[in-house]
């Protein structure tokens, strides 16, 4: 049996669904469903930073699963988008000058703007956003570089600032772009996405006009994050073939 770990599985439990089509792979969701209306996953908080106190129930907790040849990973993407674009960057970063980071923290003035208020930005909101996207992406990385999977795989919109943050902050490379449209896989929206990862997955990237938004299509946060079934069975078969090549 191949071990694959999802770390952060879609809140429909998309990986989940695509796995079950593969007899040889056994996968262990792990996360918490925003909706609470799945209950496939173990549960376990990934924006956990009880270990600066000492507890360490995360990664005890995934000591005990079996060894995983492949960790997929879906961090939140909320506070790295540019769907909550905001001047100078988004609603919780901002990039000063040019030449500067891009991941300035918005002081709580920032959303006493008026153009700011009128699209509904909040400071609480937002900061909660922050917090949570960048605990998530920072124990994705550590769970990555603490169990050495043979493959591994990072999703996130294409645009999302959650790359920089990852290669400039956190200082991990990822050799592997793996962009795709959601659209190439008989999906009703668009979507460009990457599956950044160690391998070349070899995903569809065939540009087209789509004329309709997520958000008037897929209305709710667990619909929105869905991945197209089709385009996660050809990464599985993908994945396996070149773990398959190596044995």
């Amino acid at each position: 049996m191949v071990q694959f770990w999802k770390i952060i599985d879609s809140g429909n439990g998309c990986y989940t669904q695509a796995a079950r089509f593969f007899p040889n792979i056994e996968i262990y969701p792990i996360g918490l469903d925003i909706e609470r209306k799945n209950h496939h996953f173990l549960s376990l908080n990934l924006a956990d930073y009880g270990r600066l106190f000492g507890d360490k129930t995360l990664f005890n907790t995934l000591d005990r699963l079996p060894k995983p040849d492949v960790i997929l990973a879906s961090p939140p993407c909320e506070s790295f988008s540019v769907a909550s674009a905001m001047w100078g960057g988004n609603a919780c970063w901002k990039q000063e000058n040019p030449k500067g980071s891009r991941f300035v923290i918005r002081n709580k003035r920032d959303y006493e703007k008026p153009q700011v208020k009128r699209v509904m930005f909040r400071y609480e909101k937002s900061f909660f956003n922050r917090i949570n996207g960048e605990l998530c992406t920072y124990n994705t990385i550590e769970i990555i570089k603490r169990y050495q999977p043979k493959v591994y795989v990072i999703e996130n919109p294409y645009a999302s600032r959650i790359w920089s943050y990852i290669e400039d902050v956190l200082g991990f490379d990822i050799p592997f772009e793996n962009r795709t449209y959601y659209g190439n896989y008989n999906y009703p929206v668009k979507k460009p996405t990457k599956f950044k990862s160690n391998i070349d997955l070899g995903l569809k990237y065939e540009h087209y006009y789509a004329g309709v938004r997520i958000n008037h299509i897929l209305k709710t946060y667990n619909a929105r994050s869905n991945i197209p079934l089709d385009l996660l069975r050809e990464m599985y078969q993908r994945i396996i073939a070149w773990l398959e090549e190596r044995n």
